[in-house]
């Protein structure tokens, strides 16, 4: 049979550069020895120091040897008979597993597995494994990924496989590595033994530039690690990210072991990373960020932890929500209060960036949910746990009342900063407003835009070059779509004009190509008032809210020019043809 291989191979000016807009049990069913693969998940590093290349091993899974017991799974969930395939094999690191079948995404199954510590000799009891609802149109189906440690062996036996009609079933092992991350990650004050779980026991850092995410002094929100902080290997990422909105959250767990120790979070992030990015396709992991047992926050799916990246955690509704999981299992343990306060913290934060309440309802995917959801809550699936379920009224109520600490970055969502360093010594401000960029090169630009849109936070150079590239900013001006006419001044401020004559003496012209809303509404706008005179009569006007206002006498011109701030009375010289173009309104004498 064929193993399968892998290898892995900001504006305009805002206004122009937007422009585009357990206990052993010994168990009948006997492990077959498998005819196996192993490769490298990843064809290198890349360069980056700092990167763990994983290993996958898939085993193809078959019918137990005639006359041996085909029994399997809890007792709400028993698969016996014929229709029942199993897959064995060996395990190194801190691993991962997963099913995978084809022929029905959507299909029926009753997957269950367990693993051994003394090469087989004696088994855990049978744990079940989730079946992951499918995207829509998927060819192949499979499990979440379920972390079952450091074992010797592990056996899945998957049920319901010929009635469901599906073939090719896979048992797929991934092994994370090792790296000088997971030392890093290392906290020994952290580790303990905790609780029982389903495969053995078990119950803050900041990120560093130029990582994958902003220090938390950067993006003014709680400590956050990095991609490079658990090893990513970027040469698996085949997404390329997309932005999409945020109504909500979804939380979730990753199932699997809760034994686990500080210095093993990064490879039970990695082994996730690689079983979502590789076995299911998907590109890059599926959750925006994972939060652990001790509260400590970690950066999931590419793209920048301040943008709307759009996960793959939950179907029907990742465009719409931000998608937090907490490590461990907690149907059947009990969750934290350290890993319950990580996900209040990066809940109230990310909430409130993107101006949603806590409380409340939304509607997701056609259906009104709460704002903050389990994922039991919008899909078919045990998922977060018990533990954590019993919790979303208190976690729903403390966001709530720590989205006030963040009120100063309340709903900064009309338009971002986002920062890359494309080296060590050098730095590039962008702003960002739907599919476009817009490199900003004026640095009394990027003042004027980070007063109103906050500082700039890191984005990777895969989120950038998704982007399509915009005009660099200097003082321009573009359209709007009402028509109007506007200009991103030196100060940073938004002025509109009416007229074709003004756009032309400010350095423009009436070719300008639009700029979407959402540029628009980062900026206070404001018309553009001056004081004009004549070239052919030499008579004053003042140019306001897109009319000529006469200016007859000394006193009124004294009067409308302290009342703009002006300590002098100064105008600039227009053309005839420029006044007409404007209707007269009011005269001041």
């Amino acid at each position: 049979m064929t193993a399968r291989r892998w290898t892995s191979a900001a504006a305009v000016a805002v206004a122009l550069a937007l422009v585009a807009t357990g206990a052993p049990a010994t168990v009948a069913v006997p492990h077959l020895p498998a005819r196996s693969a192993t490769t490298s998940a990843g064809g290198g590093a890349g360069g980056d120091p700092s990167a763990v290349e994983a290993t996958v091993e898939v085993t193809p899974a078959a019918p137990p040897a005639p006359g041996t017991a085909r029994t399997f799974g809890s007792d709400e969930a028993r698969a016996t008979g014929d229709d029942v395939v199993t897959a064995t094999s060996d395990v190194s690191g801190f691993a991962t597993v997963g099913v995978t079948w084809s022929g029905r995404a959507d299909a029926d199954l009753d997957v269950a597995a367990r693993t051994s510590d003394d090469g087989g000799a004696t088994w855990s009891a049978w744990g079940p494994m989730e079946v992951e609802a499918p995207d829509p149109g998927a060819p192949e189906g499979g499990s979440a990924p379920l972390v079952v440690g450091e074992v010797d062996r592990v056996e899945v036996a998957v049920g319901n496989v010929a009635a469901e009609g599906v073939r090719d079933v896979e048992l797929v092992v991934v092994d994370p590595g090792r790296g000088a991350v997971d030392r890093a990650a290392a906290d020994p004050s952290l580790d303990d033994d905790g609780a029982l779980s389903p495969f053995g026991k078990g119950a803050g850092g900041v990120v560093r530039l130029p990582g994958a995410v902003a220090t938390g002094d950067q993006h003014d929100g709680p400590a956050i690690r990095s991609r490079a902080d658990w090893g990513a290997d970027e040469s698996l990422m085949t997404w390329t990210p997309r932005q999409g909105q945020v109504e909500g959250a979804i939380i979730h767990h990753t199932a699997g072991t809760n034994s686990y120790t500080s210095s093993q979070v990064p490879s039970i992030i990695r082994g996730i990373y690689t079983y979502h990015a590789k076995t299911r396709g998907w590109g890059d992991i599926g959750y925006n960020f994972l939060v652990d047992r001790w509260g400590r926050i970690w950066e999931g799916r590419t793209g920048g932890v301040e943008l709307e990246i759009v996960g793959a955690h939950a179907v029907g509704v990742n465009d719409e929500t931000v998608g937090v999981s907490v490590l461990g299992n907690y149907e059947q343990a009990t969750v934290s209060d350290a890993a319950v306060r990580g996900v209040i913290d990066l809940l109230a934060w990310k909430l409130a960036l993107h101006g949603v309440p806590a409380r409340g309802y939304t509607t997701l995917d056609g259906s009104r949910e709460a704002r903050i959801s389990g994922h039991r809550d919008v899909g078919s699936t045990a998922c977060p746990g018990a533990s954590i379920s019993r919790r979303m009224t208190e976690i729903r109520s403390k966001v709530a009342h720590d989205q006030a600490r963040w009120g100063h970055l309340w709903n900064k969502s009309t338009g971002y900063l986002v920062e890359y360093r494309p080296h060590a010594t050098r730095d590039e401000v962008w702003f960002v407003s739907g599919s476009t960029r817009h490199l900003l090169t004026s640095t009394r630009a990027r003042a004027a835009l980070a007063k109103r849109l906050g500082r700039a936070s890191y984005a990777s150079r895969t989120f950038l070059t998704s982007l399509e590239r915009g005009t660099d900013f200097d003082s321009r001006w573009a359209r709007v779509p009402s028509g109007r006419y506007v200009m991103l001044d030196g100060n940073g401020d938004l002025m509109w004009a009416t007229a074709c004559g003004t756009v032309r003496h400010w350095g423009g012209d009436c070719t300008a190509p639009r700029i979407p809303d959402r540029a628009k509404d980062a900026f206070d706008v404001e018309p553009i008032s001056f004081f004009a005179r004549s070239d052919r009569t030499g008579y004053l006007y003042r140019i306001h809210e897109g009319r000529r206002e006469r200016v007859y006498t000394r006193d009124a011109w004294w009067r409308l020019t302290r009342a703009v701030g002006w300590s002098e009375l100064r105008d600039v010289k227009v053309t005839s043809a420029l006044l007409n173009e404007f209707p007269a309104g009011p005269s001041h004498r």
